[in-house]
């Protein structure tokens, strides 16, 4: 049988486009256009087209006054309008400022895509304060509630692929394999955050039909009642509202 051989293409302009996106979207900063062509490995002359058609299309956005480009929420925007996203989003998004209410927390829900697990929504704590992770972030997959849910829960044969992209040492790894049988038991994933000292995440899975589709995280923050001259809910009862609230979103979903 004679072998085929599948035909590469290339597209220059669609790839100094992508190179520009992806550099925009990792960076803190905003940048100058010298700045994107050195990091590119390209020369201002050729992105500064491609610059130009970002802008005008909502991308990206320019700066005037500073000449720098830094990444707009166009793309996010475009993201959210696929459709098991959108619905999901629709569904969550009024049952997470529901909870946040009354448990006085944050929360925010992840989503894995592309060997990333990135926070699509949130809802911001109503009280003074609070701890929240900003839309777009993405987690550590071995070292997050969101991750080790997503680990427990995910599709067996994609656990290996997503502990292989995931940038974890091997000790990271073990710790995460862990985690999972209990949180698969129980349902949920409750554990001290590993970055920040004094939070405790409390996450709980989202599924489509049978297939595990989000993961809904609250980042505890350990409040004492008697400073603040309020009660405070306690780490359970958030936990028993957050998986009340995952079942209710994933009773609403269509497979």
């Amino acid at each position: 049988m004679e072998k085929v051989v599948r035909q590469e293409y290339n597209a220059p302009a669609l790839e100094k486009g992508l190179d520009i996106l992806e550099l925009l979207a990792s960076s803190t900063e905003p940048m100058s256009k010298k700045q994107i062509a050195v990091t590119v490995g390209r020369s201002v002359g050729e992105i500064f087209r491609v610059l130009s058609v970002l802008v005008r299309r909502g991308y990206i956005s320019f700066d005037e006054d500073t000449g720098q480009y830094m990444f707009a929420m166009k793309m996010f925007s475009v993201a959210n309008q696929y459709p098991p996203q959108s619905q999901l989003l629709n569904i969550a998004k009024p049952l997470m400022k529901k909870l946040s209410e009354k448990v006085n927390q944050s929360c925010h829900i992840s989503w894995y895509d592309n060997q990333h697990l990135v926070v699509i929504g949130r809802e911001e704590s109503p009280y003074k304060m609070g701890f929240s992770l900003k839309v777009g972030a993405k987690h550590d997959v071995c070292s997050s509630g969101s991750g080790i849910v997503l680990l427990s829960f995910c599709e067996p044969d994609a656990k290996a692929d997503i502990l292989e992209s995931s940038g974890a040492t091997e000790s990271e790894k073990q710790q995460a394999e862990s985690l999972l049988a209990q949180t698969r038991k129980q349902g949920y994933f409750i554990g001290p955050s590993p970055q920040i000292s004094g939070i405790t995440n409390v996450s709980v899975p989202i599924f489509s039909g049978k297939k595990w589709l989000a993961v809904l995280t609250v980042p505890y923050v350990t409040i004492d009642s008697d400073a603040v001259h309020h009660a405070v809910d306690s780490i359970e009862t958030t936990k028993d509202e957050l998986v009340e609230i995952c079942a209710s979103i994933s009773r609403q979903l269509t497979p």
